[in-house]
């Protein structure tokens, strides 16, 4: 079959023979191996691309199983993609079930939150002090519930708070008994304490009625200085990652201890977004030439569309990337660790490509290292810029198999930072018009005889 194509600007391959008559070749691997069927191997760089800047989707937050490594908490004023926070909200469980607490014969001490820090997901200036508030919930966090990005729950009784901290994230401390590592100390209110060293047996006998009794906390954690910091803590860290009570008793005077867990309860993180007065409010929603973004948490996204891919014909895809580099870094707000690909599937959802998951696994659980789209140092020209490459070779064989492709989501993917509800790194990128750095689709084919 013949097509007829659109003649643009920067589609200058000189229509590479692309109007031969034959029938496609559907795999988009391999294709060095089918011998005489295929003409040598040909690449272009000019395919049209579009991009367009986009706020994320809200996203599931909460983990019961105990799987995310880390849990963001903090605060940064960025002048190019605005103020952004995330604040933890967490259930607890005591070590044991109906500790039977005696109180007319031991007395309390102290109420003490530890938070193991997670040096993977801290982000921004650790070198200025930072502020933490806790509170008990007004309302109880439910085990049962999914919480999203957007998801709150009121909290009004602040019962422990630590100012002008400094995050020591490899500090090794002694935390007791013994067990050392990082974590972040917090004095609770003793009201609270006793609160807890109260709770009668009946509620005890049940995870869900001591649930409804605490309700849960809330921890905010915010700093006057720019840029801030994000923190990150494994609450799912048995070792460091606890509240510990402490107590004697009357008879002996001995010191005692009891400790709750975050582990196996229910948790989520509630991300916000301010863009007012940053660099990217204006161009939210717009089609971008020059400069284009990303960010995690819930932040913002990137749109890419192949709007005349489809007009390919009669080639087999060796190897399509998406390239992008990255503009200048900011001394403390470093670009992404992870990029990654999504395409839409239906209304309103998203997948990941079909390259992302063959490089994932049939468990989800692989190395993305196939797939690329991390940071990596290019000599260009007399420059070393970071880039990033994502590999697209299965979905863009697939839009040139799309013969017909009336919808112009066959030629969409979405560029997110990865993983979303654990990173709250940012990047900016040159765009597709760009003089000196173009955002572009770098493709190796072979044309089928």
């Amino acid at each position: 079959m013949t097509k007829r194509f659109t003649v643009l600007a920067g589609f200058s391959f000189a229509i590479l023979a692309l109007l031969i008559s034959a029938c496609k070749k559907p795999s988009p691997f391999g294709a060095e191996l089918l011998g005489d069927s295929f003409a040598d191997l040909e690449f272009t760089d000019t395919i049209t691309v579009q991009c367009f800047l986009e706020r994320e989707d809200s996203i599931q937050t909460n983990d019961r199983s105990g799987a995310l490594n880390h849990f963001l908490c903090g605060e940064i004023n960025d002048p190019v993609f605005g103020k952004y926070s995330a604040e933890i909200y967490t259930l607890f469980q005591s070590q044991s079930l109906n500790p039977q607490f005696d109180t007319s014969k031991i007395v309390f001490d102290s109420l003490v939150l530890y938070l193991n820090y997670s040096l993977g997901g801290i982000y921004g200036d650790t070198l200025q002090p930072q502020n933490m508030r806790v509170y008990r919930l007004d309302q109880a966090l439910k085990f049962g519930n999914n919480y999203f990005s957007t998801s709150e729950i009121p909290a009004s009784e602040e019962i422990g708070r630590i100012d002008n901290f400094y995050p020591r994230p490899q500090r090794i401390d002694s935390l007791f008994d013994g067990v050392k590592g990082e974590f972040l100390r917090v004095r609770l209110n003793d009201d609270f304490g006793r609160t807890l060293m109260n709770i009668d047996s009946a509620t005890w006998l049940a995870d869900t009625a001591v649930y409804e009794f605490i309700r849960g906390l809330k921890i905010v954690c915010n700093s006057a200085s720019t840029p801030g910091a994000m923190l990150a803590f494994d609450l799912n860290d048995t070792k460091l990652s606890r509240i510990s009570m402490y107590y004697t008793q009357k008879s002996d005077t001995t010191s005692k201890r009891f400790d709750f867990f975050f582990r196996n309860t229910n948790k989520f993180t509630h991300f916000n977004n301010d863009y007012t007065g940053s660099e990217v409010n204006p161009r939210i929603g717009q089609q971008l030439e020059d400069k284009l973004y990303v960010h995690g948490m819930d932040g913002l996204r990137l749109r890419v569309v192949f709007p005349y891919a489809n007009n390919l014909d009669n080639i087999a895809v060796n190897k399509a990337q998406l390239v992008l580099t990255a503009g200048e870094d900011d001394p403390w707000l470093k670009p992404a660790d992870q990029l990654i690909l999504t395409e839409p599937r239906g209304d309103t959802a998203t997948v990941f490509t079909t390259d992302v998951l063959y490089a994932l696994g049939s468990t989800g659980t692989g190395s993305l290292a196939a797939f690329g789209g991390f940071p990596e140092k290019e000599i260009l020209g007399n420059t070393t810029k970071t880039r990033y490459r994502l590999t697209l070779s299965d979905k863009f064989q697939s839009v040139v198999d799309d013969d017909n492709a009336p919808d112009i989501r066959n030629r969409t993917v979405f560029v997110n930072v990865y993983p979303r509800t654990r990173s709250a790194k940012r990047t900016w990128f040159y765009g597709p018009k760009s003089s000196l750095f173009p955002a572009k689709l770098e493709l190796k084919y072979t044309i089928i005889r």
